[in-house]
């Protein structure tokens, strides 16, 4: 190998590597600038929060019908429902959800936490 070719094979792997942070730098910023959690209850939206702008922990309850609650909790780029008093709380056993396109479901008080904003794991034409 040349002095010359060496030079070019070095430059190549260079601008590979620049390109492939910026890449990976753009796609991060882009999925982390726009979450947006919305929370359903019979299908009506009751609120929506901007995941990306909480600063505190906060905590809060939704009620339904009666004596029925499920209690929320959102941190910065995440929520949760922490406890409801529904029979099986599959809702609270979900845990975190923080991604566009995760949701929460809690069948018996009709309640839906979904998370919105942009995913590069799914094109336009598959939303």
């Amino acid at each position: 190998m040349k002095k010359g070719d060496e030079i070019a094979a070095l430059i190549i792997i260079v601008l590979l590597v620049i390109s492939t942070a910026g890449v990976l730098i753009y796609k991060n910023r882009m999925e982390s600038s726009s979450r947006i959690a919305l929370i359903k209850q019979d299908g009506k939206l009751i609120k929506t929060i901007n995941l990306s702008t909480v600063k505190n922990s906060e905590e809060f309850i939704i009620k339904y019908k009666d004596n029925d609650f499920n209690k929320i909790k959102v941190e910065k780029g995440r929520i949760r429902i922490t406890d409801a008093n529904c029979p099986d709380k599959i809702c609270v056993k979900k845990g975190w959800i923080s991604k566009p396109g995760e949701n929460i479901v809690c069948l018996p008080h009709r309640l839906i936490i979904s998370i919105d904003g942009k995913n590069s794991n799914y094109d336009d034409i598959t939303r």
